[in-house]
This record gives structure tokens, C-alpha cells and sequence, in this order.
């Protein structure tokens, strides 16, 4: 089956990279396909050539809090920083990042921006697997 760029993309952004906690996703070499494995439930394919895939958020690394903080400081006034930092405090950053109606402290402009970012990020994680894969192949 070939890899579409959704599940690609889909992959890495729900990959939480922690093979020996909540499990990777991987690509395997010879099945030219992407599967999840983790040490309490390894898959067959372990046994074989495989690469873990990279990860928009791995877990433990605070990587899109970072990000994003980073993000909004450049972007929004002071005031809107604290305001999201209010609410962090509360919710914790993983809600901050959302858009209100889910939960979340975003106003949809702001979510828009935000999300153009992170698919730009999982666009360029995707095109690195994809050269990755091309290496293999040649």
C-alpha cells in the first residue's frame, strides 16, 4: 500500500516516540509501511528493518509548548500573553493551544495561525521521512 502524505502526517503528529512508555510509529523497510509497536506489545515487524519516525511532540519533551509559547511571544501583545499564561496555569498548555470552543484559550484567528505553523512543521517532518525512504531505495 502506498503512504499517503495523511498518513504519514498522521502519523508523526500522534506519534508520542516513547517505544518503552505509550509506543512509536515506525516505518518498516521491507513492508514499505508504517506500523506502531511499544515494548509491552512489540509487533513482528521489529524483527525486520525498520526507522522510528519523528514526532511533532514527543512525549515528555514539552516540544509544541515550547514552540508555541515561543510563537505566541512574537506574535500577540503582552497583555494576551499573560492572559494565556493565566489560563496555562489553570488548564495547563496542551488546552492553551486549543481554540476556545474545544476547550482551549485560542480565538480563531489566533488557533489559524497557530495551526499554519504546526502543519508546516508536520509537512516538513513528512518530506525528511520521505528522503529518508528514498535513501533506503537507493
Amino acid at each position: 500500500m502506498t503512504i499517503t502524505d495523511r498518513m504519514l502526517t498522521g502519523a508523526i503528529a500522534n506519534n508520542p516516540a516513547n517505544y518503552d512508555g505509550d509506543g512509536e510509529w515506525r516505518y518498516s523497510v521491507p513492508h514499505k509501511s508504517l506500523y506502531f509497536s511499544r515494548a509491552s506489545a512489540p509487533d513482528p515487524k521489529d524483527n525486520e528493518q525498520w526507522f522510528p519516525l519523528p514526532s511533532l511532540n514527543p512525549d515528555g519533551t514539552r516540544r509544541m509548548e515550547l514552540a508555541f509559547q515561543q510563537f505566541a511571544k512574537r506574535r500577540w501583545p503582552p497583555s494576551r500573553i499573560e492572559e494565556l499564561e493565566r489560563f496555562a496555569v489553570r488548564r495547563g498548555w496542551n488546552l492553551a493551544m486549543e481554540l476556545k470552543y474545544g476547550g482551549g484559550a485560542l480565538e480563531d484567528k489566533e488557533a489559524e495561525e497557530w495551526q499554519y505553523v504546526v502543519n508546516r512543521e508536520l509537512q516538513r517532518l513528512a518530506q525528511q521521512v520521505r528522503q529518508k525512504i528514498a535513501e533506503i531505495k537507493s
